[in-house]
């Protein structure tokens, strides 16, 4: 019974590392399709601006606005 047992984990655990594997190929394809789009520059509607920096100025924004 016990070999059942063994027999089933290390099947489950072949199974595991081939879903493991998969994962990380798809994980380093990623990746190298993020810093490839990295070097790419902003959006130009942004104006360059730091994500913080673009929220501050939505802010001010919406402030005039509202006034």
């Amino acid at each position: 019974m016990s070999q059942d047992d063994e027999a089933a984990r290390k099947i489950r655990a072949q199974k595991l590392r081939a879903q493991i594997s998969k994962y990380k190929k798809e994980d380093e394809a990623g990746e190298e399709n993020e810093s490839n789009s990295s070097e790419e520059p902003e959006s130009e509607g942004h104006s360059g601006m730091s994500p913080r920096e673009f929220i501050h100025e939505r802010m001010r924004e919406l402030d005039k606005e509202n006034e």
